[in-house]
């Protein structure tokens, strides 16, 4: 361990908290400021590979930054990944074509990845275990200022200037972050039991993020020829189902009772938020009018909710049930009731918005607020319970903690870059066809659909099943 004494590790927690909120900015602002993107750029047809691009670089930058760590510290993964951050930051905003953009958030995906992952790796390497909830609680709450202001704020700066300035102000931020950050970085020494090179993990998450990719652009790619489409979609089903499941617990993607459903239900239920998530933008500027500022407002709104959500149901997590409503005091118990439950009102809040296509502007923006703030309190309850739920299940099936916390960031990942894509595919094919409205309510659907399933998951996850002895054949 290293790192320095108590100033340096002050210069490095406030380099720690700001490196999260950067990457939160970057996530939350995006959102709002894509549906601008799109008018100057054109190029609606390819709206989801702004997200997807980035979600599956993500992918590839978290493998990379962990195995980097575990092998020579997080201080040379860490400084490239801030500089592929910025360098992708740097590109968008100078981008004149939508490619460009595209090209460029993929390497924002692949720097965040990094970075977020030798931030937590930096937390056990840097601080007694007595301070780590303590930072740990830091790094939670650096997502809540973004929140409250990255979406209002992007969305004020591109109206009043342009969105290439929202890009262009991640660089200087993410620049603090470095001076503040490296030098401590660096300092850490190569672990003492460094495990050699295993680029297994690596290469199975590439080639999982190059057949995902390759599926969507098959959905997405109308002008290509025939057999290029059906030869990129037979790479994506025939590669990435069995990568993916190697990636995850076993039978995951059968939906197997225990830790699978856990993990199933989690990537499925923050796919479908996600999903609507990207394209609530376009509802709120395209359809309704909006100012980007107001849409910024109402992508907070479900972020900010999103926290309370969370901390609800912490509070309830074991919490004495004397003078609780007979109705709450099973989820105080019973952890994956709060993950049906949330996926639940998840369902309920995204349903709102296929209603809102069909309702007056004014109705129509009073509908998505409401169900925004429904979907960010499910997701808050069912995320954040789930991983709590997913460890709690791993220790009792005997699964490595570390395997589970990649699981669950691969099940977020993958998830929300297939749903987003697959969006956008029907969201490109259903405008040219029958209008705006109908394309987004396409788009939501996918979204639906994944809650769904995420509803399909969480009924399969059962009963914490005793720890005693083996069932008796």
């Amino acid at each position: 361990m290293n790192g320095g004494g108590a100033e340096s590790r002050k210069a490095l927690t406030l380099g720690l908290v700001l490196g999260v909120s950067v990457m939160a900015i970057a996530t939350l602002a995006v959102v709002t400021i894509a549906p601008l993107i799109a008018a100057e750029l054109g190029g609606l047809e390819h709206y989801g590979w702004l997200f997807s691009a980035n979600l599956l670089a993500s992918l590839i930058g978290t493998v990379w930054g962990g195995a980097q760590a575990d092998r020579h510290g997080p201080g040379r993964a860490f400084l490239l990944g801030l500089g592929a951050f910025v360098l992708g930051s740097a590109l968008a905003a100078l981008a004149t074509t939508m490619a460009v953009v595209i090209a460029a958030r993929a390497l924002q995906g692949l720097g965040s990845g990094a970075v977020i992952t030798c931030i937590y790796v930096a937390v056990s390497l840097a601080y007694p275990d007595r301070a780590r909830a303590r930072i740990m609680a830091f790094l939670s709450s650096a997502w809540v200022l973004p929140a409250l202001l990255g979406p209002a704020a992007a969305g004020m700066l591109a109206e009043l200037a342009s969105w290439r300035w929202v890009f262009a102000a991640l660089v200087p931020l993410a620049s603090l972050v470095a001076v503040l950050s490296v030098p401590s970085f660096l300092s850490f020494r190569k672990p003492p039991t460094a495990r050699t090179a295993d680029h297994g993990p690596l290469l199975r998450a590439a080639l999982l993020a190059l057949a995902v990719g390759s599926g969507l652009w098959s959905l997405g790619a109308t002008s290509a020829p025939v057999w290029a489409r059906v030869l990129a979609l037979a790479l994506a089903v025939g590669v990435a189902p069995p990568t993916l499941a190697r990636l995850m617990p076993p039978r995951t993607l059968r939906l197997a009772p225990g830790l699978a459903s856990v993990v199933s239900a989690r990537g499925l239920l923050f796919a479908g938020f996600i999903t609507v998530e990207v394209y609530l933008a376009l509802m709120l500027t395209g359809l309704l009018g909006l100012s980007s500022a107001v849409t910024g407002l109402v992508i907070a709104t479900g972020a900010l909710v999103w926290t309370l959500g969370s901390w609800a149901q912490a509070r309830l997590d074991g919490a004495p049930e004397e003078g609780l409503p007979a109705l709450l005091r099973p989820l105080c118990r019973q952890r994956e009731l709060r993950v049906r439950l949330g996926v639940q009102v998840l369902a309920t809040g995204l349903a709102l918005q296929l209603l809102a296509l069909a309702l007056p502007t004014g109705a129509a923006l009073a509908v998505a607020l409401v169900g925004w703030s429904a979907a960010g309190v499910g997701i808050g309850f069912a995320h954040s319970g789930s991983s709590v739920l997913a460890f709690e299940r791993a220790e009792l099936e005997g699964v490595e903690p570390g395997a589970v916390s990649a699981a669950l960031q691969l099940a977020d990942g993958v998830s929300a870059a297939t749903s987003t894509g697959v969006a956008g595919a029907l969201l490109a094919l259903v405008v040219g066809q029958t209008g705006l409205a109908l394309g987004l309510a396409a788009a939501y659907g996918v979204g639906v659909v994944a809650v769904g399933l995420s509803l399909l998951a969480a009924a399969r996850i059962g009963p914490r099943p005793a720890r005693s002895s083996p069932a008796v054949a």
